[in-house]
């Protein structure tokens, strides 16, 4: 997602879970894409008024009042951060599902290309524009997947 962004002229800040004053380039952010893999690292407070929040964590926790016996938590502290975010995915039921349908379209398409049948690229959808201001670029076939995969989520996803 960090390349993608840079590619499409975007301003993009790295940060990891020693980052010191992670909170501060946080609420720098228009767009926040998290994937540490900390359980509730992200606190509400760290937010921007209505950025957009993608949690992309999945942190497994022992728990006899589920069926699984296991609840997954996100690397965002998700009730506190969808009182502030203006767009957030949950977890589970976020990204996750997007990216194995994405998964199951490029199986599908390379079992045909394995085959000889052939199949031209499509994205999902193509976006002149993200919310961000960041420009997308719909002839960039991985671009436009990513593009696709972070704005349907939030389309849907609106708090």
């Amino acid at each position: 997602m960090h390349d993608l962004l840079l590619w499409a002229h975007g301003t993009v800040t790295t940060c990891h879970s020693r980052t010191p004053d992670l909170g501060y380039h946080i609420r720098q952010a228009d767009v926040v894409v998290v994937a540490a893999g900390k359980k509730e690292l992200v606190k509400g407070d760290m937010i921007k008024p209505g950025a957009v929040v993608i949690d992309c964590g999945i942190n497994p926790e022992p728990d006899a009042t589920k069926k699984s016996g296991v609840k997954l938590w996100g690397d965002v502290e998700y009730g506190a951060a969808k009182e502030v975010a203006g767009y957030i995915t949950p977890v589970p039921g976020g990204v996750g599902p997007m990216t194995v349908a994405l998964l199951m379209r490029n199986t599908v398409t390379s079992a045909k290309r394995m085959n000889g049948i052939s199949t031209p690229h499509k994205p999902i959808r193509s976006y002149s524009t993200m919310t961000a201001g960041v420009p997308f670029s719909p002839s960039a076939r991985n671009f436009s997947t990513a593009a696709s995969l972070g704005l349907r989520a939030l389309r849907f996803l609106k708090k």
